[in-house]
């Protein structure tokens, strides 16, 4: 797996470097500090794009969104993830719209990185949950009876849900791993998107939550 980190902080290109050895511990990776680097590294490529790059907008020579656009067409179909401090809704939700695969705000606990990258990496998707939607994909919220839920379980996709529903019985990640056949650093990613959803602050404040939510109390 080839990958692009770019960020002008050596801090963070490191921690990041340490969640692609996580998944791939033989991952070729090229770093960039500044928007005029990675438009340089992206042309060595000649053609065979990156499998991934994770990049800062906060970075020297950032111009507009229009940089990243260009960075997610020279990437294609390859996918692209933002990494940044910005969490204003209305500025991810503008960034999201240029193509990249994923928002990762840098509040984003370092445990769940992980579980993203892979999501992404399969062809998922990541949206924050600050935004009131999807949080780790299965890309898309569930289809079907969602009127009837819980407003705060609306926004949650089918995955998600069924990690919510073994949490509320109150099973460990690792039971949850077993029972649904996922890896570890996916189903901690999951569960840190339910207690978003839920305004939980623990996994026993989300369980009451849920079994509040679905009647099971």
């Amino acid at each position: 797996m080839r990958v692009v980190l770019a960020d002008d902080h050596s801090i963070i290109r490191a921690a990041l470097l340490h969640v692609i050895h996580d998944i791939d511990a033989q991952a070729s990776v090229t770093e960039a500090c500044s928007f005029d680097e990675l438009e340089t590294v992206l042309a060595t490529f000649d053609g065979a794009p990156p499998d991934l790059v994770v990049l800062d907008l906060n970075m020297p020579g950032f111009k507009g969104r229009e940089q990243v656009r260009r960075t997610v067409e020279a990437v294609s179909p390859h996918p692209v993830v933002v990494f940044s401090m910005m969490e204003d809704p209305a500025e991810m939700r503008a960034v999201l719209n240029e193509g990249i695969r994923a928002f990762i705000p840098k509040s984003t606990q370092h445990g769940v990185l992980g579980g993203i990258m892979r999501i992404v990496l399969a062809g998922g998707t990541y949206v924050p949950p600050q935004l009131g939607m999807a949080d780790v994909g299965g890309s898309t919220p569930a289809a079907g009876g969602d009127s009837a839920l819980p407003t705060p379980l609306r926004s949650l996709t089918t995955r998600q849900r069924q990690v919510m529903e073994l949490l509320g019985e109150g099973l460990s990640n690792n039971d949850i791993c077993g029972r649904l056949g996922l890896n570890l650093s996916t189903v901690k990613a999951h569960v840190s998107g339910v207690l978003r959803a839920l305004g939980a602050e623990s996994r026993t404040q989300a369980a009451l939550r849920i079994r509040e939510l679905l009647g099971k109390g």
